[in-house]
């Protein structure tokens, strides 16, 4: 297979490029990691069921772990800061990880003992513990190993990166699959999610190989983004404008303990609003889908694989993209994509008009989540990376619980036939957020 050329062997430091054990170890970090949380991420709610879960648990499990993995990442990025800060990152990513080796196994025991209530209560328990140590550890490794290796050639390792957690995600839920027909109920939940736990380790000794190749390489120049017709401008230096939320963003960021920089302040709050507008898709769809127009439950599986798949395809597009005209541009591209998306899920009045659709909107998706990484890591002075990266993932979490339990509500509380109320709405919230967070991706 030939090298990519964000990752050749050249000497740290040639504009473009990222030297190749750089690119190795941090692949190896995001694929390992991917095989760790894919798994968990795709089968909690069936584990839960398993153990006796109804639809109103679900709800509530699936906004608390959201809520805590994400929500929490602002304070987990101010934790990492105090005393011994790699110790205390790798002791949460140790938990957060290692707790996989028995979220299954502890359940599933308590469950074959005939006390299936306090087997889910267990199960609970442990996914809380999981996603607090991820919220502790998540923003400062992330901030790391997506700035290894210096800032030149940064936005094709990011793309690199991605593709590489998109296929663990895609081959850990695989896998998982196969094991449940092979050893189906509690038990194939617990070997299942104990091997998730084994590759997430594995991936933390992948993130510390990483590290220690950074230090053995000379510093590296950082890059230069460069708008058509204008003058280059430093990454660490982003052009000023107009901060559409400063003075308010400055108050919440005192009370939350933020960085009080307008432009990110612009870009967190704007995304927030898009994130809690997309994610009210993820209840309306399914029903929408499975209920009114009658398609099998198990296409949107394959419906979630294509739109993983043009995402992961448009990766390098995307970045080619964002290194000639800069990420700010980009995001605003790929943001007014992704608030586009709802519209077209007015237009499904059949199963297949949803196949194009989740093509396009993993395409939007795919060059925003990367846009947004480069976008707030070239914001980010680099002691501030954890806390920039820690505050955006906790106002989308935050969002997007809400989100969801919104659509919830009003799936719940509608007949079928007025579900296409819930795209709708979110349409208005994702133009919304897309229209606020652009004065924050101009600055």
């Amino acid at each position: 297979m030939s090298v990519p050329v964000a990752a050749r062997r050249v000497p740290a430091g040639v504009p473009g490029r990222v030297p190749l054990a750089i690119w190795r170890w941090g692949v190896a970090d995001s694929f390992l990691g991917a095989l760790c949380s894919g798994p968990g991420a795709s089968f909690l709610s069936a584990f839960a069921v398993e153990l006796g879960a109804g639809g109103g648990m679900l709800g509530v499990l699936l906004a608390l772990v959201t809520f805590l993995s994400n929500g929490l990442q602002l304070q987990g990025a101010a934790w990492a800061r105090r005393g011994a800060t790699a110790r205390r990152v790798y002791a949460a990513a140790i938990v957060a990880r290692g707790s996989w080796l028995v979220a299954g196994l502890v359940p599933a025991v308590i469950a074959a003992a005939g006390s299936p209530v306090a087997a889910l209560g267990a199960f609970i328990a442990i996914l809380g513990a999981s996603s607090i140590a991820s919220a502790a550890a998540n923003p400062a490794m992330g901030a790391r190993a997506a700035t290894a290796g210096g800032e030149e050639g940064r936005t094709r390792y990011l793309a690199d990166r991605a593709i590489a957690t998109w296929v663990g995600i895609l081959v850990g839920t695989a896998a998982m699959t196969g094991l449940l027909e092979v050893v189906p109920g509690a038990w194939g939940y617990a070997a299942g999610f104990a091997l998730a736990g084994v590759a997430g380790l594995a991936g933390i000794r992948a993130y510390a190989v990483l590290l220690a190749t950074e230090r053995r390489l000379p510093a590296v120049a950082a890059p230069r983004w460069v708008a058509p017709g204008g003058p280059a401008i430093a990454a660490s230096q982003p052009r000023t404008g107009r901060p559409a939320s400063g003075g308010a963003w400055r108050a919440i960021a005192r009370r939350l303990g933020a960085p009080p920089s307008p432009a990110l302040g612009t870009i967190v709050i704007g995304a927030a609003i898009l994130q809690g507008g997309a994610s009210m898709i993820g209840p309306a769809s399914p029903i929408w889908l499975v209920k009114h127009l009658g398609m099998p439950a198990s296409y949107l599986g394959a419906l979630a694989l294509v739109s993983s798949l043009a995402a992961i395809a448009s990766q390098r597009v995307w970045a080619r993209a964002i290194e000639r005209t800069g990420p700010a541009r980009v995001l605003g591209i790929t943001g007014a994509g992704a608030a586009l998306v709802p519209l077209g899920w007015l237009l499904v009045v059949d199963p297949w008009v949803a196949v194009p659709l989740n093509l396009f909107a993993g395409v939007a998706w795919g060059g925003y989540s990367l846009a947004m990484s480069a976008r707030l890591l070239q914001l980010a002075p680099p002691a501030e990376r954890p806390a920039y990266l820690g505050t955006y993932a906790a106002a989308i979490g935050v969002s997007g619980a809400g989100g969801s339990l919104a659509a919830g509500a009003i799936a719940a509380a509608v007949p079928i036939e007025w579900v296409p109320l819930i795209f709708v709405v979110s349409f208005a919230a994702r133009g919304l957020g897309w229209w606020t967070m652009r004065g924050g991706s101009s600055t």
